[in-house]
């Protein structure tokens, strides 16, 4: 069964608001960060992680996180849609892998706990992987499958 090939932007695009989502998020923690200490702007203009109290902090590594793993994703999606090969599995492995990031984030932002985050991580690591076998057998392969 073939899709709308434009459909692969859903998912890009749910990924793109989760980590505009969390940007927002980490602003906001940011200046209550900054209100809480007494910080200046001139204050953090060399920030570290030791200068934002624990939710800044868990923002700040949740959105460097949204420009790790997803790269691959954005990369695996124009490369689906530029091969014309995006089908009902590849959509599939998309939405499972936006879904773990966003089940990523809110244990990276909320409890933490590493275990579930890491089962997070592995759900979007297997999705991803399952992306690119996908794209690359069908380009190596000559074309769609």
């Amino acid at each position: 069964m073939r899709l709308e090939q434009n459909l692969i932007l859903l998912p890009v695009l749910a990924q793109v608001a989760l980590t505009l989502a969390v940007m927002v998020m980490m602003g906001r923690a940011k200046a209550r960060s900054m209100r809480e200490r007494r910080q200046r702007m001139d204050d953090i203009a060399l920030a570290t992680a030791a200068d934002w109290n624990d939710d800044a902090r868990k923002l700040v590594n949740n959105y460097a996180n949204q420009f790790e793993m997803p790269v691959l994703f954005y990369a695996a999606s124009a490369f689906a849609l530029l091969t014309r090969s995006v089908d009902p599995l590849l959509m599939i492995l998309a939405l499972g892998f936006v879904a773990s990031r966003v089940v990523h984030a809110y244990i990276h932002i909320g409890s933490n706990r590493v275990v579930p985050r890491f089962t997070a991580f592995l759900v979007g690591v297997a999705a991803l992987t399952g992306m690119w076998a996908l794209v690359g057998w069908r380009a190596l392969a000559g074309g769609v499958v």
